[in-house]
């Protein structure tokens, strides 16, 4: 593990990191707004008004029901690949293979959709979710497997994996799975009852909203609230110290990727049924990406990343409405999101030494409170012997 790697770990995964406190609050919010004030120079120098494209990032989401729906329909698969590395985190694993988890869900919810859309709704769309959280725990197990047993770097296996991902899925849509007509390297459409019912009309936010939102309530009772939660996050916080209580580590380790990489399976699920109905080369890129995005912008907690989701959410709907109203490239959010991250690493970085500062001030004044108290007692007790 880097020093790099170690630092970040221990801004998250250290006792007392998830108790709340205004300089956790104020780190997000902070990075957020400075993240915007140097995209302002960046608009600047393009020539554009900052605060006329900033209208547009943000207020163009809440012109009118659709564009709020976006703004969910984009969260929910960042909301539960970001699961998905919070879970791995938690357990001091850096799940980067998010986005190869994700399509693996995708093309078993694709295949099972396409063979089993004739049947009832509630039958084909449970046999799709199944697929999907099989295929992704697969895509997380063998990483696991390689972490825990043979000690290989998770994070350059898992990235790897995202590699095998993507072409794998390029040819299958190329080859075994084109669509009949065969113009596109497409596949053809799952069956209808495989779709994810719409949660309002008229747009596309469907009930994979709800599929993350019951998931991120569940990865909170499990790594919070259960003894298994517990042993993994003391795998992720301190190893040895597990081991010497007789958890075994590399159990711990490949079922916590194994987790991770079904919850990313789910986002290739909601994608497929829920968005696409089909299977494309080249969908959803680099929601994974922003699934670690979200979390580690979110405090690697489950609420932290929902919230998170949405803002990126926001963030990538609004970038077409930016792009539309006065021309700003998309692209420019992408750095503004970019700048979010980092702002938000460095915070938390600082955050240890920024409180053991303030504590050691508080306790500073505390002590010449007492001082100055003691002294005016004193005053009080010689002027009553005087007297």
């Amino acid at each position: 593990m880097s020093a790099l790697d170690k630092r970040i770990k221990d801004a998250f995964l250290k006792p007392g990191a998830r108790r709340w406190s205004v300089y956790s609050l104020l780190v997000p919010i902070v990075s957020v707004l400075l993240a915007l004030v140097l995209g302002s120079v960046l608009l600047l120098f393009i020539g554009i008004n900052p605060l006329e494209a900033y209208w547009y990032l943000i207020f163009s989401n809440f012109s009118n029901t659709y564009n709020v729906a976006e703004v969910l329909v984009k969260a929910t698969p960042i909301a539960l690949t970001g699961l998905a590395f919070t879970f791995a985190f938690r357990t001091g694993l850096f799940n980067i293979g998010g986005e190869g988890q994700m399509f693996a869900g995708a093309m078993a919810a694709v295949f099972v959709g396409l063979k089993t859309g004739h049947l009832p709704p509630f039958v084909t769309i449970g046999l799709c979710l199944a697929a999907a959280i099989v295929a992704g725990g697969i895509w997380g197990f063998i990483p696991g497997v390689l972490k825990g047993v043979f000690g290989s770097s998770e994070i350059i296996v898992t990235i790897m994996f995202n590699y095998v991902a993507v072409y794998l899925l390029s040819f299958l849509v190329d080859k075994p799975l084109r669509e009949a007509a065969g113009f596109y390297p497409q596949t053809d459409m799952i069956g209808e009852n495989a779709f994810l019912p719409f949660l309002i009309q008229n747009t596309r936010l469907h009930i994979g909203l709800v599929v993350a939102i019951i998931l991120s309530i569940l990865v909170y009772v499990v790594l919070w609230k259960t003894p298994l939660g517990f042993r993994l996050r003391a795998v992720g916080y301190n190893p040895d110290g597990a081991e010497y209580a007789g958890i075994n580590i590399r159990r711990n380790m490949i079922l916590a990727m194994v987790i991770s990489g079904a919850l990313a399976g789910v986002a290739g699920f909601t994608e497929i049924n829920g968005i696409h109905h089909r299977m494309m080369d080249n969908f959803s890129r680099n929601v994974g990406f922003d699934g670690i995005a979200a979390s580690l912008l979110g405090g690697a907690t489950p609420g932290g990343v929902f919230v998170s989701s949405i803002l990126l959410g926001m963030l990538q709907t609004g970038a077409s409405a930016m792009q539309r109203g006065v021309g700003v490239p998309a692209n420019i959010v992408s750095i503004i999101q970019a700048l979010i991250i980092i702002l938000v690493l460095a915070g938390n970085m600082m955050r240890p030494k920024l409180e053991m500062r303030l504590k050691v001030k508080r306790q500073e004044r505390e002590e010449r409170e007492e001082r100055e108290a003691r002294k005016e007692s004193q005053g009080h007790q010689e002027g009553g012997i005087d007297a």
